[in-house]
């Protein structure tokens, strides 16, 4: 038997890579034979260099739709009966429930998404519907696919991963400014919707700054944005970096992370946060209410910029406690969900 992954495109700086590499690493740590095709040569390719040298990675370098089209039929030709296709991408999930009939084989297929099913324009839900199993990684992913049609039974909720975390907590800044921090792609709007934390700034009556770590994706919207609106000066831009936490921690010592995401499947960026204790402020995506809870943060109204400044005043009157905030996501942590990932797949 083998486990093969099919990656939908990533581009090696997010959560999905990730959780990937924690779960093929677990697999082939287990002596299981494991399999990751990706389906697009990754920007950044240095979460590759991560994973467990007995996983066999398979790079996909073609460039139109007939050679990827190729490139999949020999993925689906080469699998056994006995194996497990763990696909992360909706589209490519039909294809392989369609190849299984044509070819009369009897591998299994399960749906592995990142993203909300709803809210997006990357795939079509329904698709999902062609897998056998699905591996949900948040109630609200389970929520979509029943009401998409799908029986509960065949339906794992797995949630995703998390290493936990060994150094010392974050102590948050003291001083009268409120240090909020921001990690992921520099979106003005789109899916990451920052233009509700800059709205939110631009109305907060105490001091504030922001700091935001990741690729900008705008072209200079965002910089000319912040000027039109006399907003750059409470921002300062880290780019990318393949450890942000470890500046975050020893140097900007913030008082909260914030996530403005429009959707989400389950944000590895806030279990990241949370397990540094970091607490968090969070638009009402689905997903969100996984994660948050009394402890460890609060949930803002999107599109709601009062709901917004009223969460970051609230933030930075309460005392939180790192270490309550750590404990608050023991589910996510390595060794509980691996323990449910080993039981779904029969381990």
């Amino acid at each position: 038997m083998r486990y093969r992954f099919i990656c939908a495109p990533v581009s090696g700086n997010g959560g999905t890579e990730t959780v990937v590499v924690a779960v093929v690493n677990h697999l082939a740590e287990l002596n299981k034979n494991v399999d990751l095709f990706l389906t697009l040569e990754p920007e950044n390719r240095s979460w590759l260099t991560k994973i467990n040298s007995n996983v066999n990675i398979v790079h996909f370098t073609a460039h139109t739709k007939i050679e990827k089209l190729f490139y999949l039929n020999r993925i689906f030709y080469s699998t056994s009966n006995d194996d497990r296709l763990i696909i992360l991408g909706a589209n490519i999930i039909k294809l392989a429930y369609f190849y299984r009939k044509i070819l009369k084989k009897k591998w299994k297929i399960y749906s592995w998404i990142h993203y909300s099913l709803y809210n997006q324009n990357l795939f079509n839900p329904k698709n999902i519907l062609y897998a056998d199993m699905h591996l949900a990684i948040s109630t609200s992913i389970k929520k979509q696919l029943i009401e998409l049609g799908e029986p509960e039974k065949k339906i794992r909720l797995i949630f995703n991963p998390i290493s936990k975390y060994k150094g010392e907590k974050n102590i948050p800044d003291n001083t009268s400014v409120l240090r909020v921090v921001y990690v992921g792609k520099i979106m003005l709007t789109g899916q990451k919707n920052l233009i509700e934390l800059f709205n939110a700034v631009k109305n907060y009556k105490g001091k504030i700054h922001i700091d935001l770590f990741g690729a900008d994706t705008t072209n200079g919207e965002i910089f000319n944005f912040l000027k039109n609106e006399d907003l750059i000066k409470f921002c300062t831009f880290h780019k990318w970096t393949d450890d942000p936490w470890k500046k975050i921690i020893t140097k900007i010592h913030p008082n909260c992370l914030v996530l403005t995401s429009k959707y989400e499947g389950l944000p590895m960026v806030m279990l990241e946060a949370l397990s540094r204790g970091i607490p968090c402020i969070v638009a009402d995506f689905y997903g969100s209410r996984d994660i948050i809870n009394s402890q460890n943060g609060v949930i803002y109204k999107s599109r709601n910029t009062n709901d917004f400044v009223n969460k970051l005043e609230y933030v930075n009157s309460k005392s939180y406690n790192s270490e309550s905030i750590a404990r608050s996501i023991n589910k996510f942590y390595e060794k509980e969900y691996f323990e449910r990932l080993d039981k779904i797949l029969g381990i």
